[in-house]
């Protein structure tokens, strides 16, 4: 009992200490996930892209409960309907076996509400993959869902790219042959063990680790856009049925858990691979709360200074404590801060500087990263009011001119436009033109009013916490990919 109580107090000191160091420059672990489409891999994902510590640079989907381009769509579907669509998706070969008898369940489960057209074109797995890995600073973790045939084709192509892999994280049973994960590609996996990279495969020995009627009514309760995705997905017809009959156990789900939490596993080492599975003592519900502290990691403010960001309206002037609580309802608390300081260091409530945190924070979310991990153009120039957009794209980045991640390019665009590269990957993000234009002729106004006198600041003032209030970065903005 004692063993238990230590344990579960360090995994949940562990996970917390993860919402206060994640993101804050480097990520601990930098992943591409492998994923044959089955809903436990919907799971999976979301926990993996909701967790503070993890970067994930690729998703590839495989043939196993579903054919490879089915599980591509899937994974598009969920990425696009969390505003990550800068994580890119590939697609790979077809394996020569028939689908298993749940392929038609799975196939019918919709991952997002924003399904791709079927005439998608995905690059294939090993040449995302291939790209991911060229000049990326950091050694990758791969993670397997499902079986290995991506990664083994993968490592058949470019044998120089083991070097560059930390280790491969696998669902499998821990009778190796006799899971579906194996025996969807059987000469793969033979051929991957060969190569000596070190594989833990992570296996559901309990008969407690259930997705059903508590466990995701427990996520209900998290107010964030991963808890809520996987509860509608799971709400689904087909999915609710497989819910009331127990059907549904968390079996990929332990990766995330084990990636982020390892102190609450068992691990038995043989040669290249190892052997994990969830210390039998621990209740399901301290499982259920360490998945839940997971999927809210991803929406902490991380804070270097504060133990909390301060969100008592007591603290904030009349105007902005009036806004604050549908604020942070509609935008979240990361935006929040990063608007609050912004207009602290800016040294007024500017329109020009509230669209730039809107835009920084709308690229981070792009991409899946934190702060100090984008370089950015700004078109911006040097002169107010326009400039002022830089002030806040530096805030709610960390792409300051200090860590020299910020260039102030000597083209500018009169609206209110940046591109943001990660990993070889470039957009530009532009203000809608019609809200330029509004904000243009409101500016004006102003002038012609008040004449740059004290009124006319309080008037822009006014104008900024209007569009703090009601400027949704998800549908203000342009934004073209390279």
């Amino acid at each position: 009992m004692k063993k238990n109580i230590l344990l579960i107090c360090i995994a949940l000191l562990s996970m917390q200490m993860q919402t206060t160091t994640a993101h804050s420059g480097k990520p601990k672990y930098h992943i591409i996930i492998d994923s044959d489409g089955a809903v436990d891999d919907m799971r999976a994902i979301t926990m993996f892209l909701s967790c503070n510590d993890v970067r994930v640079l690729g998703i590839t989907g495989s043939q196993g409960s579903v054919k490879p381009y089915s599980a591509a769509i899937k994974i598009t579907s969920l990425l696009s309907g969390f505003y990550h669509r800068g994580i890119p998706v590939g697609v790979g070969k077809t394996v020569n076996s028939d689908l298993p008898e749940w392929s038609g369940f799975s196939e019918s489960i919709h991952w997002g509400d924003n399904i791709p057209d079927r005439s998608i074109q995905f690059p294939k797995a090993i040449d995302l993959m291939n790209n991911i890995v060229e000049d990326y600073p950091e050694k990758i973790i791969l993670i397997a869902l499902g079986g290995f045939t991506n990664y083994a084709e993968w490592l058949k192509n470019k044998p120089e790219n083991i070097q560059k892999i930390e280790r491969i994280i696998w669902y499998n049973d821990k009778d190796i042959e006799q899971g579906f994960n194996y025996q969807i590609d059987k000469n793969s996996f033979d051929f991957i063990k060969t190569l000596n990279i070190p594989i833990q495969i992570v296996s559901n020995t309990r008969n407690d680790l259930i997705c059903d009627t508590a466990f995701l009514n427990n996520l209900q309760n998290v107010n964030t856009i991963y808890a809520k995705q996987i509860v509608s997905v799971h709400k689904q017809d087909q999915a609710s049925e497989k819910v009331l009959q127990n059907h549904l156990q968390l079996w990929d789900d332990l990766l995330p858990l084990f990636l982020s939490c390892p102190i609450i596993f068992n691990t038995v080492g043989k040669d290249n691979i190892t052997y994990v599975n969830l210390e039998k003592q621990i209740p399901k519900d301290f499982i259920t709360k360490i998945i839940t502290t997971l999927l809210i990691s991803g929406t902490e403010t991380n804070n270097r200074v504060f133990q909390e960001f301060p969100v008592d309206t007591m603290l904030y002037k009349k105007p902005v404590a009036k806004i604050q609580a549908r604020t942070i309802e509609n935008y979240g608390l990361i935006e929040w801060k990063a608007t609050v300081l912004t207009n602290e260091i800016h040294g007024h409530t500017g329109i020009y500087s509230i669209i730039g945190v809107k835009m920084g924070i709308r690229a981070c979310e792009y991409f899946n990263v934190g702060i100090n991990n984008l370089q950015v153009i700004s078109l911006a120039g040097k002169k107010p009011p326009l400039s002022c957009l830089n002030d806040g794209i530096q805030i709610s980045t960390g792409a300051t001119i200090g860590q020299g991640l910020i260039e102030i390019s000597d083209t500018i665009c009169t609206i209110p436009t940046a591109i943001f590269k990660f990993n070889k990957k470039r957009i530009k993000i532009k203000l809608k033109e019609v809200l330029a234009q509004k904000i243009q002729k409101e500016i004006k106004k102003g002038v012609q009013l008040y004449n740059f006198s004290e009124q006319y600041w309080l008037y822009i003032e006014e104008l900024a916490i209007n569009y703090w209030a009601d400027f949704d970065r998800h549908t203000i903005f342009e934004i073209e990919k390279f």
